[in-house]
């Protein structure tokens, strides 16, 4: 419980150590022609490099920590369910970076945002360097934890397996212990050297637009996803957007998938048009991996802040290589809060090439949207309900069909 109540507060305490960051960061700006400011901002440069050196080494050890463990769980007893729901839940999260990619295309470039780096402060040298090198890159990683899973999967290699779920548990320990406690602090000297760089205030109006502009887009994804569920299964999505409402409130509430769980099953057997025995095996799988929400809000977030402190948006190829290992990641991570950007921080350094700024940036703004995202993610859940039942009926599948 104590590992349960530190996970799921993490986005409180990313907020309470981002205002005190900025207000520090203001301060040494202020007062920088002080003897005292260049010392403090030499130990606030060195704390942070040694801790984004301690995050960079543990990215990839959580990525196969977590990966291969939930394939070996997804495919230990399969069900009827089971694997369309991931193909249909994969497809979904592609489905929501892509539409969150061309509205950061269409929207973004268009945004005043001022290139000029000379107008912006340099930060003093880090007093001493402690590199810690990562084992292996994050598509490295990626790449190992799917061999692994599914080798040891199709081998039956069991002490492989037991060996995996051992990891698992150490991964989770070394977050909870190592990596949920350290973050804050390295997210809030990250956000204070951005402010003291002049970062902030010039970038405020811009990153507070783009926080309202992403509230709007969760609502038109889900529509559009319930538009092509009811095209596909032929039933009328309204009537099952009607009952997940309230679970859309339950969620923006709890911020929360896994705590909203039982009300979206409450919400599916209310709805006569949805298959009920695959849908009841379904749900639970589906609030595991299904993160549509977070996919979307993590892809255009961080075409903005590529945008604000690296010049300019990611080329499309590249975007198209991140939303890939993001949307692969994150329906890796079955059950883990706050598991799509805890896993993406190794796509985020290597493919996006973010430094100790943008993840710090990412997980800020993050933060402020862990609600909105946690509702879309649940209410567009009964979509993906729909689209296994029209799936279902044109298969003529049942519960105990073997597919």
């Amino acid at each position: 419980m104590k590992k349960k109540r530190i996970m799921t507060s993490f986005p409180v305490r990313i907020l309470a150590v981002s205002i005190p960051g900025l207000l520090a960061g203001l301060f040494f700006n202020a007062t920088r022609t002080m003897g005292f400011t260049s010392g403090a901002l030499n130990l606030v440069v060195t704390t942070r490099y040694v801790l984004s050196q301690l995050i960079a080494f543990l990215a990839p050890l959580i990525i196969i920590g977590l990966m291969a463990s939930s394939i070996i769980s997804v495919k230990k007893d399969p069900t009827p369910a089971t694997k369309p729901v991931i193909r249909i839940t994969y497809i979904s999260m592609l489905g929501a970076a892509a539409f969150s990619a061309v509205l950061g295309y269409l929207i973004i470039p268009r945004l005043p945002v001022s290139t000029d780096s000379l107008s912006f402060r340099f930060l003093p040298d880090t007093l001493f360097e402690l590199p810690i090198p990562a084992p292996f890159s994050a598509l490295s990683a990626l790449v190992l934890a799917i061999l692994l899973g599914f080798g040891a999967c199709w081998t039956n290699a069991v002490r492989t397996k037991e060996l995996l779920n051992e990891f698992r548990g150490i991964t989770l320990s070394l977050m909870s212990r190592v990596l949920l406690p350290i973050l804050p602090a390295y997210i809030g000297l990250s956000l204070c050297t951005l402010a003291y760089q002049g970062y902030f205030i010039k970038y405020l109006p811009l990153l507070l637009l783009t926080l309202v502009i992403v509230i709007p887009v969760y609502g038109i994804w889900t529509l559009l996803l319930y538009y092509f569920a009811g095209s596909y299964s032929g039933e009328k999505p309204w009537k099952v957007l009607k009952e997940y409402l309230p679970v859309c409130k339950m969620a923006l509430m709890t911020r929360s998938s896994a705590a909203t769980g039982k009300y979206s099953l409450e919400a599916a057997s209310k709805c006569e048009c949805l298959e009920q025995d695959l849908t009841k095996d379904a749900l639970p799988l589906f609030t595991q991996i299904h993160h549509c929400g977070s996919v979307l809000t993590e892809v255009f977030f961080a075409m903005m802040i590529s945008r604000i402190l690296y010049g300019s948006v990611p080329a499309p190829g590249t975007m198209v290589i991140f939303s890939v290992l993001l949307a692969t990641c994150s329906i890796g991570t079955p059950g883990l809060p706050w598991g799509t950007v805890m896993v993406s921080l190794g796509t985020l350094t290597g493919i996006l090439k973010f430094g100790d700024s943008g993840v710090a940036l990412m997980f800020a703004v993050f933060a402020i949207h862990d609600g909105f995202a946690a509702a879309c993610n649940m209410t567009c859940d009964g979509a993906l309900a729909l689209i296994l039942t029209g799936y279902a009926k044109k298969r003529e599948i049942s519960k105990n069909t073997d597919i």
